[in-house]
């Protein structure tokens, strides 16, 4: 799937706190391109454009093409700094891409209909592990991975090498990394090993 969004930014000739603090007054911010064992290039460019790159279907996945007067470049968003007092995007850092190498990523997974061991077998359902990480080219990042998991039975559990990636898309997380799981109200009495995984995951 192509998924290349074209933004405008101008180079930032002077850095600094008085110059950042103009822009975001002018409603942009400052920002920044690294990566590629290329020099980093200080720019500015609208702040609603990261608002929309972030709203995207593909968010932070997204791939970019950063248009300026002096180049273009690929590259995808890698961090957003926020005003811890107002929420408001005050910062960004962009990674250059190659369109011709793999990168490595992370996916949100969702989940669709409802266990046969919850509707039959009076099991739990635990969401436990909601995206992982992949390898593939840049225009080839899945938007997400959709799991059906009517057919999980109580006791059962489906890991991240279940997981259909697509064609091009390799695995990088664990193969045996627990995605969702039913347990069982005897399990949940005894201590169900998936809610302390669910416990340890959150707490990363």
């Amino acid at each position: 799937m192509e998924n290349v969004m074209r933004i405008q930014a101008e180079p930032r000739a002077e850095v600094g706190k008085k110059i950042s603090n103009r822009l975001r007054k002018e409603g942009k911010i400052p920002a920044i391109i690294y990566g590629e064992n290329q020099e980093s290039m200080a720019i500015s460019l609208a702040r609603n454009d990261v608002k929309t790159i972030l709203k995207t279907e593909t968010g932070a996945n997204t791939v970019l093409k950063i248009q300026t007067n002096k180049s273009d470049v690929d590259a995808m968003l890698k961090e957003v700094q926020y005003d811890h007092l107002s929420e408001t995007i005050i910062h960004a850092d962009f990674i250059r891409i190659d369109l011709n190498k793999q990168v490595i990523v992370n996916v949100p997974i969702e989940v669709t209909g409802e266990p046969i061991g919850v509707k039959l077998e009076d099991g739990f359902f635990d969401f436990i592990t909601r995206e992982i990480k992949v390898k593939c080219f840049p225009t080839n990042i899945p938007q997400e991975f959709v799991i059906d998991v009517s057919g999980l039975h109580a006791g059962n559990s489906i890991k991240a090498e279940n997981i259909p990636l697509g064609e091009g898309v390799k695995l990088i997380s664990e193969p045996y990394k627990v995605i969702c799981s039913v347990s069982s109200i005897k399990s949940r009495e005894e201590g169900h090993p998936g809610a302390e995984a669910a416990s340890k995951a959150e707490a990363k």
